[in-house]
C-alpha cells in the first residue's frame, strides 16, 4: 500500500456481477487475522453474503459481499478502528476491489446481528466489496453530486504552522507536503473532513473539528474514525517520503479553535526537509 493506492481509490456504490476469486478473498482475509494498528486497538473483522447473512444497504447495487468489523470499547478505540479498516480498504483497492465505507445507509441491526456485535462492543462501518460496475447508478451520481464528494477544503483550512494562527501554505510544506495531501483526500463521513494538523519541529499534531451529530453510542465518534483514516494515509505517505515516526500522545495545549479537540502526534525519527 502507497500514496498510488490512496489517490485510486475512489467509492464506489454500483457493481456489477464479476465474481471475486478465492485467492483474492484469502489474501484479504488473511490480512484481516494478522494486521494491527499504532494506538493497539484490536479490531475483529468478518465476511458476511448478503442472502446468507440477511444484510443489505439501499444505497448499494450489485454487491454480494460485505465486510464489517468491530471493537471493543477502550481509549482511542475509533482512531484505532479507522486505521485499521482503511489499511483493509486499500489493500481491496491494489487487488482491484471497489469498496465504500457505510454507516449510516445499512440496515445496522442486521449487520450487528451477522458480526455478533456484544453489549460492550461497536461497529462503526461495513463495506461492500466487488468489482466496479462500468457505469454509476443514477442514485450514485446524485449522492456524490449532494455531498460534494470530489471537493476538498482548501489547505490553508486544514493545517498549521505551530499553532492555529498561522494556516500553512503548500509552498512552505516541503517534504511533507505528500503525507499532507494524502490527509487532505482521506474519504469522511458525508465528507465534512474533521481533521486539522499543526506542525511543530519534528512533531504533526492531529486535532479533531467535531460536527454536532456524528458522536452517537451505536457509532461512537465516526468523526474519530475519520482521524484514523486520516492517520492512516499520513503515515503511509510519511514513510514514503522518508519521514518514518510513531504516534504517541504529546497534546501540546494549543488554543484551539471552537468545536476542536487534540487526538494524537505523529513524531518523525527522520528531520523533514523543508522547501
Amino acid at each position: 500500500m502507497d500514496s498510488s493506492t490512496i489517490k485510486a481509490r475512489k467509492s464506489v456504490r454500483t457493481f456489477n456481477d464479476r465474481p471475486i476469486p478465492d485467492e483474492v478473498l484469502a489474501k484479504l482475509e488473511d490480512f484481516t487475522k494478522h494486521d494491527t494498528n499504532p494506538f493497539g486497538v484490536p479490531v475483529t473483522f468478518k465476511f458476511l453474503d448478503r442472502k446468507r447473512d440477511g444484510v443489505s444497504s439501499p444505497v448499494i447495487v450489485g454487491a454480494d459481499t460485505y465486510v464489517a468489523a468491530k471493537y471493543r470499547r477502550q481509549e482511542d478505540a475509533e482512531l484505532g478502528f479507522g486505521y485499521s479498516f482503511e489499511r483493509f480498504v486499500l489493500l481491496a483497492t491494489s487487488l482491484g476491489l471497489g469498496t465504500v465505507w457505510l454507516a449510516g445507509t445499512i440496515d445496522r441491526k442486521a449487520f450487528e446481528r451477522a458480526l455478533g456485535v456484544g453489549a460492550d462492543e461497536v461497529m462503526p462501518a461495513v463495506t461492500p466489496l466487488g468489482y466496479a460496475a462500468d457505469k454509476r447508478s443514477l442514485r450514485e451520481t446524485l449522492m456524490r453530486k449532494n455531498m460534494r464528494a470530489d471537493d476538498r477544503a482548501p489547505f490553508e483550512s486544514l493545517f498549521f504552522m505551530g499553532d492555529f494562527d498561522h494556516p500553512l501554505a503548500e509552498s512552505e510544506a516541503g517534504g511533507l507536503l505528500e503525507p499532507l495531501q494524502m490527509v487532505r483526500w482521506s474519504p469522511s463521513a458525508t465528507n465534512k473532513q474533521p481533521w486539522r494538523l499543526v506542525i511543530e519541529g519534528d512533531k504533526v499534531h492531529f486535532y479533531e473539528h467535531k460536527t454536532k451529530g456524528y458522536a452517537r453510542e451505536s457509532t461512537g465518534d465516526i468523526q474519530k474514525v475519520d482521524m484514523g483514516i486520516a492517520a492512516c494515509h499520513f503515515q503511509i505517505a510519511a514513510e514514503e517520503a522518508g519521514l518514518p515516526g510513531e504516534f504517541l500522545k504529546e497534546d501540546p495545549d494549543l488554543r484551539t479553535p471552537e468545536d476542536t479537540s487534540y487526538v494524537t502526534t505523529f513524531v518523525t525519527s527522520a528531520e523533514a526537509p523543508r522547501a
